[in-house]
């Protein structure tokens, strides 16, 4: 019972925001829906390739292929008479390295996906925190699609974590983050918004 109140009122706390601001609340829901339109066609984009990749298989005598796109390393690989597929994301900041050993040169080479670990990356974009306020930034930290990042604006400066949004739409280097820091009066401030790597 206590769950639907409170669900309860916070349609009706979002039916008084369309009402009082009906610009902002028509940007907001035009903003979600385009993430979620983006994100739908990403994982049908994904689930196309899967097919395409199972239905056309291995050509004959080979045990193995990898494919690196942009932020993909697709892998394709026989496992008797069954071809198995793995696609695994590569962050802006990872790389991948393929390795052959030399006591084992009929094996099959190592792929190793450095997809988490420490970078030195400088970012800028906007974020808002009461205003919509221009920012500089360092990301230091990376896994798969997150981050972490020390951030400066004109009202505080402070830490934050960043996801890539490449997965949701078509931008490659696009990022949201989330920030808390001490304005520079010494006040705790919170912000969110939008980065991309220089």
């Amino acid at each position: 019972m206590r769950l639907a109140i409170k669900f309860l009122s916070a349609l009706k706390s979002a039916a008084s925001f369309a009402i009082r601001r009906p610009k902002d609340a028509a940007i907001i829901l035009l903003i979600f829906l385009l993430v979620l339109a983006g994100w739908r066609l990403n994982r049908e984009k994904t689930r196309s390739h899967e097919l395409t990749a199972k239905i056309e298989g291995l050509p004959p005598g080979t045990r193995q292929t990898i494919t690196i796109y942009k932020d993909r390393v697709i892998t394709k690989w026989r496992d008797g008479a069954k071809i198995v597929y793995r696609d695994r994301y590569l962050p802006p900041e990872g790389r991948v390295d393929v390795e052959i050993k030399d006591n084992s040169p009929e094996a099959s080479p190592e792929i190793i996906i450095k997809n988490r670990g420490f970078t030195k990356r400088w970012g800028g974009g906007v974020i808002y925190s009461g205003k919509i306020l221009p920012a500089i930034d360092f990301k230091w930290v990376y896994w798969n699609r997150y981050g972490i990042i020390a951030e400066v604006n004109p009202q505080f400066g402070g830490m934050g974590l960043t996801r890539h949004v490449d997965d949701a739409l078509p931008f490659y280097n696009l990022e949201i983050l989330g920030v808390i820091g001490l304005s520079w009066s010494g006040k705790t401030r919170l912000g969110l918004g939008i980065r991309t790597n220089f």
